[in-house]
């Protein structure tokens, strides 16, 4: 059983996509929030704390670096959430600063050597043969190495456009670039990880 690279992507809808009475409900629990209502914050921490987690250890490899980034995150909400438009989803505003944040502590920090952390567990099939979920997982390691490889740059612009499933407009948004470089980002991280994945298979005969 043989993936092509673009098929070892797991894309995640994009965010942003609440519901009116979602939004609504939440900027009361905001609102809540910045009159020191500590549970109120603690809902919005619940709710949003492995969307956080997940794309701090995707843009990061380690779990113990996406935890830390993960906690000045909400450090962060909380600091400021009176800046926060209530009539906004909440969800776009974490993921950029979540972004923020994990640049930061990217260019800080030696990374760690090994395979990229994918941030979410996928749990088998029980109906599928076992050799070929030993043959996904195979590849999808070398995928999550080709990324780790990946000069912080490209390789956020990746996560976010191609796992992650933003737009073009909105990594550029979140990135402070220009979509055209977002786009020349993608396409040299897209052929680096396709010729990286290539080499490991054959390094592997």
């Amino acid at each position: 059983m043989e993936l092509s690279v673009s098929e070892l992507w797991m894309s995640q809808p994009e965010p942003g996509k609440e519901p009116e009475a979602e939004i609504a409900r939440f900027a009361l629990l905001i609102e809540r929030a910045i009159s020191g209502d500590r549970s109120a914050f603690g809902e919005i921490v619940v709710r949003h704390e492995r969307r956080v987690l997940t794309l701090a250890l995707r843009l990061l490899g380690t779990m113990e670096d996406a935890q830390d980034a993960a906690q000045e995150v909400f450090l962060r909400a909380l600091k400021y959430l009176r800046r926060f438009d209530t009539a906004k989803p909440l969800e776009p505003w974490l993921v950029r600063m979540t972004v923020n944040v994990c640049r930061r502590v990217g260019r800080k920090r030696q990374r760690q050597q090994g395979v990229f952390v994918y941030g979410q567990i996928d749990h088998p099939d029980p109906g599928r043969n076992p050799h070929d979920d030993l043959n996904i997982g195979e590849q999808r390691q070398m995928l999550y190495r080709a990324l780790d490889g990946l000069p912080e740059g490209e390789r956020t612009a990746i996560v976010l456009r191609d796992i992650e499933g933003l737009t073009t407009a909105e990594v550029g948004a979140l990135l402070g670039i220009s979509e055209a470089t977002v786009r020349s980002q993608i396409s040299v991280a897209r052929l680096k990880v396709r010729k990286a994945v290539e080499r490991m298979k054959g390094g592997r005969r």
